[in-house]
């Protein structure tokens, strides 16, 4: 078959990309460029070896991207994206099977997406208003994907940003989310230059976007409904190694989840580890108790954290540990959250409130709502 000529055989470029080549080729046609700046150059001799094997990718990556990217830790956070709410939030095929669908502490039926939409461009305020810069992301009117409708596409948090470029999930909890990760690892590749460079595959399950850290040297993931050995086993791989951290010195705390629902109206645990367990410094966290296993709640102990506990009431109607973290000591929580909010104030940890409970009766909160793309290098565990 012969190639039509009239298509540009190019891929279109990322800005930062384009700016990138951009400025490269200027320095070619100028003179400027010399190989004196190439690494481990020695005139007369060839490549050293020992420069290329010990140059770490995250060195590297800058320079052909253009840019810095990855939400590794709680450093000061730069950069996000959140997704534009549309009438699609309003699923129709729920009402074909009500119990096919996870269930959260508010009811569905009465959502407002108009309050949605009011809420989300309140949140992105907030960030902006904290100088974080925010993007907006549109789906294909309807949102389709793998199966057919796309449900819950307001979720920005469906795809894991780390400092060499995402990781695409592989769901479990609906045959209805499948294709937002890759939609979302697509944006960030065509608009932003952030390549994927992991997928979940086999018989991995891991919802990676609902992961997050403590610190550069500590990630929190889960098992249990959204998460199996086999998916874990593939991501925190490439998580650490993006951390510049030895496997010896890199913590994954694994929460055991409890029970067999996403989400359970009734008790408040979940399966989705921000929907328990949240950083609010260095040595600070919220946690809602019935949630996470002992074992993690031991080493959060043992690690001397100050644990602010969720109660089970707020618990159920807005998940209050579902927090972004804009810097050590300063995050953003659900204003109806008000017991929640309180106690966090009282640990000296700076609190900006958001109205955010519309979203509760979809599936989740800010953090689930926020596509982390980068953050600043925080501190480690050991930073006190």
């Amino acid at each position: 078959m012969m190639q039509d000529h009239a298509v540009d055989p190019r891929p279109p470029l990322p800005p930062a990309y384009a700016r990138r080549i951009g400025e490269m080729q200027e320095r070619l046609r100028s003179g400027e460029f010399t190989l004196d700046g190439m690494p481990g150059y020695v005139p007369g001799e060839a490549p050293s070896i020992e420069t290329w094997h010990h140059m770490d990718h995250l060195d590297i990556s800058p320079k052909i991207w253009g840019r810095e990217f990855g939400a590794n830790g709680i450093g000061r956070l730069r950069e996000v994206a959140l997704i534009e709410i549309t009438e699609a939030e309003r699923f129709s095929m729920r009402e074909l099977d009500p119990a096919y669908f996870p269930r959260m502490g508010l009811e569905y039926r009465e959502l407002d997406i108009g309050l949605m939409r009011e809420q989300s461009l309140v949140y992105q305020a907030a960030l902006e208003d904290a100088g974080v810069l925010v993007h907006r992301i549109a789906y294909p009117n309807p949102p389709v994907g793998a199966f057919g409708p796309l449900r819950n596409t307001w979720g920005g948090n469906e795809l894991l940003v780390v400092r060499v470029g995402s990781i695409v999930e592989k769901i479990a909890v609906s045959p209805f989310g499948f294709g937002r990760s890759e939609y979302l690892a697509l944006w960030a590749m065509t608009r932003l230059g952030i390549p994927p460079v992991g997928t979940i595959t086999g018989t991995g399950v891991a919802e990676t976007g609902p992961c997050f850290w403590l610190a550069e040297d500590v990630f929190v993931t889960a098992r249990g409904v959204a998460y199996n050995q086999e998916g874990i086993d593939q991501m925190v791989p490439i998580v650490r190694r993006s951390s510049r951290c030895e496997p010896e010195d890199f913590t994954t705390l694994v929460i055991d989840c409890p029970g067999p629902w996403y989400f359970d109206p009734q008790t408040g645990v979940s399966h989705h580890p921000d929907m328990v367990l949240g950083p609010l410094d260095v040595d600070k966290v919220i946690a809602y108790p019935p949630g996470i296993d002992f074992r993690t709640w031991r080493w959060l102990q043992e690690h001397d954290y100050t644990i602010v506990e969720v109660e089970r009431d707020e618990q159920i109607r807005y998940g209050p540990a579902n927090v972004t973290i804009i810097e050590p000591g300063r995050v953003i929580m659900h204003a109806e959250a008000v017991r929640a909010v309180a106690a966090v104030r009282k640990t000296g940890v700076d609190v900006v409130e958001v109205p955010y409970s519309e979203f509760m009766r979809t599936g989740g909160g800010l953090h689930c709502s926020t596509l982390r793309l980068w953050r600043d290098q925080g501190p480690f565990s050991t930073d006190r």
